[in-house]
């Protein structure tokens, strides 16, 4: 079955059941989110088998051999729970947010730097809950300019749209987004971005090493700080005991002087070593089964390479 046709026969059901998270989900108590998230993190465990497979590549890159195998399945598994909670909770805190996000999300004291009304470039991982920070941020005043990848589904894409502005948070086009987010900046804005998607050099990535390993990560934070003057805040959203988060600052970068492709190159090495650090201190919460390494840098060995990279194509491995 082609690529296209899979989507086709997969689109009806995908906007079933977004109506029916978007017309349940939000009225569920706190614990019955936290019951349905733990069952599909369960379900995708034991179900998305390529899934898996793609989590335990990356594993084996970050880790080797200083995690046992079951820590790395308890690790993987985490992240799917973890995933599917925060899916689940980007419909649920739409829903009377102001009372919700109040009552559930913590901001830690080193967090309130992001809440100032100033400009800054705000960067973040696929890692806890990084829907929340945006929601957080509009709820207080403070709505965050971002440029999200479109979900192929239309409909899908929609709700995850009208959700994610629920209180406030801008969701910016891909065209003409540069533009866009430079006029937001010099207004005194706020701008996000998730800094470790795969990005092709044809979209502005650049490669740095990650995990020891060449990836691709997109440059335009770095080169919009320089460009702009403005200040980079790094921050996560981890999950809490009994249905909360907390919302933290990991670190603060200054803008280059200059804006050069040394400079730019270096500000983005820094940016992605602290989010490296807090994978590794708590690696159950990175979404392992994105395939950050897709794309292999030319006249690099494929050893050490996942099978799912881009060049040379490597079978998959069976279970």
């Amino acid at each position: 079955m082609t690529p296209k046709l899979h989507r086709q026969i997969r689109a009806p059901f995908e906007r079933g059941a977004i109506h029916v998270a978007m017309a349940l989900v939000p009225r569920l108590p706190r614990h019955g989110v936290l019951g349905l998230a733990n069952f599909g993190g369960w379900a995708g465990y034991h179900f998305d088998r390529r899934g898996c497979r793609i989590g335990r590549a990356n594993l084996d890159i970050v880790f080797g051999d200083t995690k046992s195998p079951a820590e790395k399945n308890w690790i993987l598994k985490t992240s799917f729970i973890t995933m599917a909670r925060t899916l689940l909770d980007t419909f649920w805190f739409a829903h009377n947010p102001a009372e919700r996000l109040e009552m559930y999300v913590d901001v830690d004291d080193s967090s309130q730097i992001f809440f100032e009304d100033k400009a800054h470039i705000c960067i973040t991982a696929h890692f806890g809950n990084w829907e929340i920070i945006g929601q957080m941020s509009g709820h207080k005043g403070r709505p965050l300019s971002s440029i999200a990848t479109p979900v192929k589904n239309d409909t899908v894409n929609k709700h995850f749209i009208r959700a994610r502005e629920a209180t406030g948070q801008k969701i910016i086009p891909r065209a003409g987004a540069l533009r866009k987010l430079i006029k937001v900046l010099r207004e005194g804005g706020k701008t996000a971005f998730l800094a470790d998607q795969n990005t092709t050099e044809a979209e502005g990535g650049i490669w740095i090493d990650c995990f020891g390993l060449p990836a691709l990560v997109t440059a335009a934070p770095a080169a919009l700080a320089g460009r702009t003057k403005t200040e980079i805040l790094v921050g996560f959203c981890v999950p809490q005991p009994h249905g909360r988060y907390r919302i933290y600052a990991a670190g603060q970068l200054s803008p280059p002087e200059t804006v050069n492709e040394e400079t730019v190159k270096a500000l983005t090495e820094q940016i992605n070593a602290i989010m490296e650090q807090e994978i590794i201190q708590n690696p159950q919460y990175w979404l392992w089964m994105y395939k950050r390494w897709k794309t292999k840098k030319p006249g690099e060995e494929s050893a050490g390479f996942p099978w799912y990279s881009d060049t040379p194509r490597v079978a998959c491995p069976t279970e």
